[in-house]
Protein backbone atom coordinates (compact mmCIF):
# COMPACT_ATOMS: atom_id res chain seq x y z
CA UNK A 1 0.00 0.00 0.00
CA UNK A 2 1.47 3.40 -0.78
CA UNK A 3 2.39 6.08 1.35
CA UNK A 4 -0.26 8.89 -0.83
CA UNK A 5 -3.16 5.86 0.45
CA UNK A 6 -2.27 6.01 4.06
CA UNK A 7 -2.21 9.88 3.65
CA UNK A 8 -5.79 9.86 2.57
CA UNK A 9 -6.80 6.91 4.96
CA UNK A 10 -5.17 9.11 8.07
CA UNK A 11 -7.59 12.04 6.31
CA UNK A 12 -10.84 10.38 6.62
CA UNK A 13 -10.20 9.18 10.47
CA UNK A 14 -10.02 12.85 11.15
CA UNK A 15 -12.87 14.07 9.65
CA UNK A 16 -16.18 14.18 12.19
CA UNK A 17 -18.20 11.26 12.53
CA UNK A 18 -20.84 12.35 10.14
CA UNK A 19 -18.49 12.99 7.36
CA UNK A 20 -16.73 9.59 7.25
CA UNK A 21 -19.84 8.34 7.37
CA UNK A 22 -20.45 10.00 3.85
CA UNK A 23 -17.13 8.57 3.16
CA UNK A 24 -17.52 5.13 4.37
CA UNK A 25 -21.12 5.13 2.28
CA UNK A 26 -19.57 6.33 -0.90
CA UNK A 27 -16.73 2.85 -0.43
CA UNK A 28 -19.69 0.80 -0.18
CA UNK A 29 -21.15 2.15 -3.29
CA UNK A 30 -17.92 1.91 -5.65
CA UNK A 31 -17.65 -1.85 -4.08
CA UNK A 32 -21.30 -2.45 -5.18
CA UNK A 33 -20.38 -1.70 -8.84
CA UNK A 34 -17.38 -3.25 -9.77
CA UNK A 35 -17.86 -1.64 -13.16
CA UNK A 36 -17.40 1.62 -12.01
CA UNK A 37 -13.67 2.07 -11.34
CA UNK A 38 -12.41 5.37 -9.34
CA UNK A 39 -14.08 7.13 -6.82
CA UNK A 40 -11.63 10.08 -4.84
CA UNK A 41 -11.99 12.18 -1.55
CA UNK A 42 -13.63 15.56 -2.39
CA UNK A 43 -12.96 19.09 -0.39
CA UNK A 44 -15.50 21.45 -0.50
CA UNK A 45 -12.82 23.38 -2.28
CA UNK A 46 -13.16 21.32 -5.26
CA UNK A 47 -16.90 21.84 -5.78
CA UNK A 48 -16.68 25.04 -6.43
CA UNK A 49 -12.95 25.29 -8.69
CA UNK A 50 -14.92 26.43 -11.50
CA UNK A 51 -12.95 25.00 -14.70
CA UNK A 52 -11.41 21.93 -12.95
CA UNK A 53 -11.79 18.85 -15.54
CA UNK A 54 -12.74 15.12 -13.71
CA UNK A 55 -12.24 11.56 -15.67
CA UNK A 56 -15.54 9.88 -14.82
CA UNK A 57 -15.69 6.10 -15.92
CA UNK A 58 -17.88 5.05 -17.99
CA UNK A 59 -21.32 2.96 -16.24
CA UNK A 60 -24.12 1.60 -16.96
CA UNK A 61 -25.39 4.84 -17.82
CA UNK A 62 -23.17 7.38 -18.57
CA UNK A 63 -20.06 6.99 -21.61
CA UNK A 64 -16.44 7.42 -19.97
CA UNK A 65 -15.46 11.05 -20.10
CA UNK A 66 -14.17 13.90 -19.01
CA UNK A 67 -16.14 16.68 -17.53
CA UNK A 68 -15.22 20.42 -16.91
CA UNK A 69 -17.02 21.95 -13.36
CA UNK A 70 -19.39 25.15 -14.66
CA UNK A 71 -21.98 26.98 -12.74
CA UNK A 72 -25.12 28.08 -13.11
CA UNK A 73 -25.92 31.12 -11.40
CA UNK A 74 -29.40 31.09 -9.22
CA UNK A 75 -31.69 33.89 -7.85
CA UNK A 76 -29.88 36.73 -5.26
CA UNK A 77 -31.65 35.99 -1.70
CA UNK A 78 -31.84 39.89 -0.08
CA UNK A 79 -32.24 38.91 3.89
CA UNK A 80 -33.01 40.82 6.37
CA UNK A 81 -31.41 38.54 9.26
CA UNK A 82 -28.74 36.33 7.30
CA UNK A 83 -30.72 33.35 8.87
CA UNK A 84 -30.33 30.69 6.74
CA UNK A 85 -32.38 27.96 6.31
CA UNK A 86 -31.86 24.74 3.91
CA UNK A 87 -34.73 22.53 3.31
CA UNK A 88 -36.80 19.86 0.84
CA UNK A 89 -39.30 22.05 0.02
CA UNK A 90 -41.55 19.71 -1.05
CA UNK A 91 -41.75 18.00 1.90
CA UNK A 92 -42.89 21.23 3.83
CA UNK A 93 -44.06 19.11 7.07
CA UNK A 94 -40.37 18.65 7.55
CA UNK A 95 -39.14 22.67 7.12
CA UNK A 96 -37.00 23.73 9.61
CA UNK A 97 -37.84 25.64 13.04
CA UNK A 98 -34.52 27.03 13.27
CA UNK A 99 -32.18 28.56 10.43
CA UNK A 100 -28.89 26.65 9.97
CA UNK A 101 -26.41 29.42 10.23
CA UNK A 102 -26.25 33.14 10.83
CA UNK A 103 -24.53 34.76 8.08
CA UNK A 104 -25.70 38.68 8.41
CA UNK A 105 -28.32 41.02 6.67
CA UNK A 106 -27.38 40.87 2.71
CA UNK A 107 -27.58 39.96 -0.32
CA UNK A 108 -26.50 36.88 -1.30
CA UNK A 109 -26.16 35.08 -4.32
CA UNK A 110 -26.95 31.85 -5.26
CA UNK A 111 -25.72 29.05 -7.70
CA UNK A 112 -25.17 25.12 -8.44
CA UNK A 113 -21.93 23.67 -9.51
CA UNK A 114 -22.66 20.93 -12.88
CA UNK A 115 -21.32 18.88 -14.59
CA UNK A 116 -22.21 17.38 -18.66
CA UNK A 117 -22.17 13.81 -18.81
CA UNK A 118 -23.19 12.20 -21.94
CA UNK A 119 -25.66 9.22 -22.21
CA UNK A 120 -23.61 5.80 -23.11
CA UNK A 121 -27.57 4.62 -24.99
CA UNK A 122 -28.39 7.68 -26.92
CA UNK A 123 -25.25 9.83 -26.89
CA UNK A 124 -27.52 12.74 -25.35
CA UNK A 125 -25.94 15.01 -22.73
CA UNK A 126 -27.24 14.96 -19.36
CA UNK A 127 -26.41 18.24 -16.83
CA UNK A 128 -26.17 16.92 -13.40
CA UNK A 129 -25.54 19.33 -10.29
CA UNK A 130 -22.74 18.25 -8.02
CA UNK A 131 -23.03 21.34 -5.52
CA UNK A 132 -25.28 24.46 -4.50
CA UNK A 133 -23.77 27.33 -3.01
CA UNK A 134 -25.36 30.66 -0.96
CA UNK A 135 -22.94 33.58 -0.87
CA UNK A 136 -19.78 35.00 -1.27
CA UNK A 137 -18.03 31.46 -2.09
CA UNK A 138 -14.54 33.95 -3.64
CA UNK A 139 -14.01 35.08 -0.39
CA UNK A 140 -13.86 31.87 1.93
CA UNK A 141 -10.94 31.39 3.44
CA UNK A 142 -11.80 28.23 5.29
CA UNK A 143 -14.90 25.59 5.29
CA UNK A 144 -16.28 23.99 8.26
CA UNK A 145 -18.89 21.12 8.03
CA UNK A 146 -21.84 22.66 8.79
CA UNK A 147 -23.29 19.50 10.83
CA UNK A 148 -27.30 19.04 12.38
CA UNK A 149 -27.18 16.98 15.22
CA UNK A 150 -23.82 15.50 13.99
CA UNK A 151 -25.94 14.34 11.01
CA UNK A 152 -26.51 16.33 7.57
CA UNK A 153 -27.89 19.36 6.69
CA UNK A 154 -30.59 18.45 3.90
CA UNK A 155 -32.59 15.18 4.07
CA UNK A 156 -33.97 15.39 0.37
CA UNK A 157 -37.17 13.23 -0.62
CA UNK A 158 -38.28 14.97 -3.62
CA UNK A 159 -34.90 15.57 -5.09
CA UNK A 160 -35.01 19.14 -4.91
CA UNK A 161 -33.36 21.57 -2.19
CA UNK A 162 -33.88 25.20 -1.22
CA UNK A 163 -31.96 27.78 0.18
CA UNK A 164 -34.16 30.64 2.31
CA UNK A 165 -34.20 32.92 5.33
CA UNK A 166 -36.05 31.43 8.30
CA UNK A 167 -38.01 34.38 8.31
CA UNK A 168 -39.71 34.05 4.98
CA UNK A 169 -40.56 30.64 6.24
CA UNK A 170 -44.43 31.66 6.77
CA UNK A 171 -44.76 33.15 3.52
CA UNK A 172 -42.85 30.15 1.75
CA UNK A 173 -45.28 27.46 3.78
CA UNK A 174 -48.08 27.87 1.21
CA UNK A 175 -45.63 27.27 -2.03
CA UNK A 176 -44.15 23.99 -0.13
CA UNK A 177 -47.71 22.46 0.26
CA UNK A 178 -49.56 23.26 -2.71
CA UNK A 179 -48.45 20.01 -4.73
CA UNK A 180 -49.40 21.79 -8.43
CA UNK A 181 -46.99 25.17 -7.77
CA UNK A 182 -44.08 22.56 -6.30
CA UNK A 183 -44.49 20.35 -9.75
CA UNK A 184 -43.97 23.35 -11.75
CA UNK A 185 -40.94 24.24 -9.68
CA UNK A 186 -39.58 20.69 -10.36
CA UNK A 187 -40.18 20.61 -13.93
CA UNK A 188 -38.47 24.07 -14.23
CA UNK A 189 -35.26 22.89 -12.12
CA UNK A 190 -34.64 19.47 -14.61
CA UNK A 191 -34.61 22.00 -17.05
CA UNK A 192 -32.30 25.17 -15.76
CA UNK A 193 -30.71 23.41 -12.27
CA UNK A 194 -31.67 26.34 -9.78
CA UNK A 195 -34.92 28.52 -10.17
CA UNK A 196 -36.27 31.08 -7.86
CA UNK A 197 -39.28 30.85 -5.33
CA UNK A 198 -41.33 34.06 -5.15
CA UNK A 199 -44.69 35.25 -3.20
CA UNK A 200 -45.43 39.20 -3.02
CA UNK A 201 -44.00 39.86 -6.24
CA UNK A 202 -40.37 38.54 -3.97
CA UNK A 203 -37.91 36.36 -4.88
CA UNK A 204 -38.10 34.10 -1.35
CA UNK A 205 -36.03 31.04 -1.74
CA UNK A 206 -33.84 29.40 -4.32
CA UNK A 207 -34.48 25.74 -5.05
CA UNK A 208 -32.47 23.51 -7.05
CA UNK A 209 -31.78 20.02 -8.08
CA UNK A 210 -29.79 17.85 -5.52
CA UNK A 211 -30.79 13.92 -5.91
CA UNK A 212 -33.28 11.66 -3.31
CA UNK A 213 -30.31 11.39 -0.22
CA UNK A 214 -28.88 12.82 2.67
CA UNK A 215 -26.47 16.00 1.81
CA UNK A 216 -23.76 17.10 3.60
CA UNK A 217 -23.45 21.10 4.13
CA UNK A 218 -20.37 23.14 4.46
CA UNK A 219 -19.90 26.80 6.13
CA UNK A 220 -17.50 29.23 4.51
CA UNK A 221 -15.80 31.62 6.62
CA UNK A 222 -13.59 34.59 5.57
CA UNK A 223 -10.11 35.46 6.71
CA UNK A 224 -11.77 37.14 9.72
CA UNK A 225 -13.86 34.21 10.50
CA UNK A 226 -17.11 35.91 9.96
CA UNK A 227 -19.40 33.24 7.67
CA UNK A 228 -19.66 34.32 4.75
CA UNK A 229 -21.05 31.24 2.58
CA UNK A 230 -22.87 27.87 2.16
CA UNK A 231 -22.38 24.45 0.17
CA UNK A 232 -23.98 21.51 -0.13
CA UNK A 233 -22.05 18.52 -1.43
CA UNK A 234 -24.56 16.08 -3.56
CA UNK A 235 -22.12 13.45 -3.81
CA UNK A 236 -21.71 12.85 -7.34
CA UNK A 237 -18.08 14.11 -7.71
CA UNK A 238 -16.65 11.56 -5.72
CA UNK A 239 -17.79 9.09 -8.22
CA UNK A 240 -14.73 10.51 -10.40
CA UNK A 241 -11.63 8.97 -11.13
CA UNK A 242 -9.37 12.18 -10.79
CA UNK A 243 -8.56 15.15 -12.14
CA UNK A 244 -7.48 14.92 -15.87
CA UNK A 245 -3.30 14.32 -16.13
CA UNK A 246 -4.14 12.18 -12.93
CA UNK A 247 -5.59 9.23 -13.59
CA UNK A 248 -3.60 6.69 -15.46
CA UNK A 249 -6.16 4.49 -16.84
Amino acid sequence: MSRKIYEVIERVLALPRAERAVVLERLKESLEQPDVPGGIIVEPQDLVELGARYVFPKNRRYQRETVTLTAKAGPTLSTKWGALAIADPWFPEAAPATPAIGMGAKDYPTAVTVITRTRADTGADEVLPVAATVGAVADVAAWQPLADDGQYQLDSDSSLGTFYEITDAAALQPLFEDDLYMQGIFNRALQESIVSMEAGGQTLAAAFLCGKELHPAWAGFDASGVAVAVLLDFGLLSHAQGREGEVTR
